[in-house]
């Protein structure tokens, strides 16, 4: 088993959540018996010494409160753990942004192995169905990170802020895609259903059509040898998800032009986050915008901020009439 460390911070705040939810279902024996340990502490220590205290009675509570086990038994399904970190740590998330799991380098510097970083909120614990299955699913991923055949590695994902954000999007939902379908291959529960998954994949490919994203999707979930490098491949490249079911989408599908963020605008040529949808129904903008591109037709695009210039210049034109 690996050995488990947990912070302070974090079982404080599950003790404490867990007495409150109790007290507001009108049960109060675990805080009668939380202030029976707690409240003598004030007179037989002093004030350096009852940190220390406080923090025993609280171990004692989550310990007693099933918490301990519930982790231990997320590990027990990762027993090849064991031998490739040096242990593991559990600590208080600020948000639920900042949940999830980490290698970290272990505090002796000489040991090559690094230690797990788990970072949950505190009211998971009060979940406890979820929490295992999150759980499973964040060990999982630590399992990829040091798996030789992933080759993960952390790099720098993308250009600008905005480019940066929907490749690192992008590259997490593959992952979780690939992390998800092989728990749910093993029988086991997983935070994120096959249907779920799907909706999230086409949340990002939202030009593509809707057969195309269906054969997409079947070929990703059944891949059991996805790594960090064609991962990382299909998020920065749209034509390469597309790719990867090559002989599957039909000709006319390909040839339909896919208006994704970060894609040059072929107007201003600059990449555009926002295409403007439906544009051939205005045929107003159409017409001045095939004035300056005879061979642009509506199903290349055009961002926003060009359609605006040619809307506020037509605005302009009529005024001045």
């Amino acid at each position: 088993m690996v050995h488990l460390e947990f912070e302070p911070g974090l079982i404080e705040d599950v003790v404490f959540k867990e007495i409150r939810q109790k007290e507001e279902q009108g049960n109060m024996k675990l805080s009668e018996e939380y202030h029976l340990l707690v409240d003598p502490i004030y007179e037989e220590f002093s004030l350096e010494e009852r940190p220390k205290q406080f923090r025993k009675v609280e171990w004692d509570f989550f310990n007693k409160l099933g918490f301990v086990t519930l982790i231990e038994k997320a590990f027990s399904e990762f027993s090849e753990l064991e031998k490739l970190v040096t242990g593991a740590v559990i600590v208080r998330a600020k948000n639920k942004f900042d949940e999830g799991s980490d290698l970290v380098r272990d505090l002796n510097q000489k040991i090559a192995k690094k230690r797990i970083k788990l970072k949950l909120l505190a009211e998971r614990f009060h979940d406890q169905s979820f929490l295992l299955k999150f759980l499973r699913h964040e060990l999982m991923h630590i399992l990829d990170m040091l798996s030789d055949t992933f080759c993960y590695k952390s790099e720098f994902l993308g250009g600008n802020p905005m480019e940066q954000s929907i490749i690192t999007e992008r590259y997490s939902t593959f992952w979780d895609i690939y992390v998800d379908s092989r728990i749910l291959r093993n029988g086991k529960e997983a935070v994120g259903s096959k249907e779920g998954r799907y909706k999230e994949f086409c949340a990002l490919y939202m030009g593509f059509p809707e057969e195309a994203k269906r054969v997409i999707f079947e070929v990703l979930w059944n891949d059991e040898n996805l790594t960090h490098g064609r991962i990382l491949e299909l998020a920065t490249d749209v034509h390469k998800v597309l790719d990867i079911a090559d002989d599957k989408i039909p000709e006319n599908m390909r040839r339909k032009k896919l208006l994704l963020p970060g894609s040059l605008c072929p107007l201003c040529q600059f990449r555009t986050y926002k295409w403007v949808e439906n544009l051939e129904e205005d045929v107003e903008t159409v017409q001045d915008i095939r004035q300056d591109f005879p061979n642009w037709s509506p199903e290349d695009g055009a961002c926003n901020r060009c359609v605006e210039m040619y809307k506020s210049r037509r605005a302009i034109s009529h005024h001045s009439i």
